[in-house]
């Protein structure tokens, strides 16, 4: 990251989280004695700090950047590859952690070495590149107000998610769009449809 990204909160929070996904998968790829108890629970917790980076990404550093990028397209088609990049990758991700945690016996250190790598390249990419786009064309103020909008539709996000939206069946593309983002439910089966697509089935 360089000097000025580093001084950004939102770079610095990013970074920060870039460090701890790596360092679950770097333990994720060295669990070959591990409990099944352990790695169950490892994979869980990359799964849920994937999932707030992801969602920060989505929500806060990539709309605040898209916006303050004054229709240059050189800059645009940048950030649209990170984001590719990082979307072509959540799939095969997402089945992994998913399998880890309904099997753990199953989970291979090597596919957790390999996803280590892929995901290191990725954000280091993104702090190469986006963030100091970010402390080159976002104001202070602009990104402290993201930040608070974020923050407000995590609360919001947080108290609707124990209502109504329990008892009902979610459709396929809830399921799609919340596959890294939600614990895997009982009985779930995953089942591949084609390169790069997952379908998530609940009994």
């Amino acid at each position: 990251m360089s000097s000025a990204a580093s001084t950004r909160p939102l770079a610095t929070l990013c970074a920060e989280q870039h460090r701890v996904i790596l360092q679950l998968l770097t333990r994720l790829s060295q669990a070959t004695d591990w409990e099944l108890g352990q790695k169950r629970t490892a994979a869980q917790r990359l799964r849920q700090r994937l999932s707030r980076h992801i969602q920060l990404e989505r929500h806060a550093l990539h709309p605040l950047l898209r916006s303050s990028l004054n229709g240059d397209p050189s800059l645009h088609a940048q950030l649209n590859r990170q984001e590719q990049q990082l979307r072509d990758l959540l799939p095969e991700l997402t089945h992994f952690l998913h399998q880890a945690e309904r099997s753990p016996q199953q989970l291979d250190p090597a596919v957790a070495l390999r996803f280590y790598h892929q995901l290191r390249d990725q954000f280091q990419q993104e702090e190469h590149v986006l963030h100091p786009l970010l402390a080159r064309c976002v104001s202070a103020e602009a990104e402290q107000q993201q930040l608070r909008l974020f923050h407000r539709r995590l609360q919001a996000t947080l108290s609707s998610s124990s209502s109504a939206t329990q008892n009902r069946r979610p459709s396929l593309e809830e399921l799609e769009r919340q596959a890294v983002t939600r614990p895997v439910l009982p009985n779930e089966q995953f089942w591949p449809l084609r390169e790069n697509t997952v379908q998530l089935v609940t009994p």
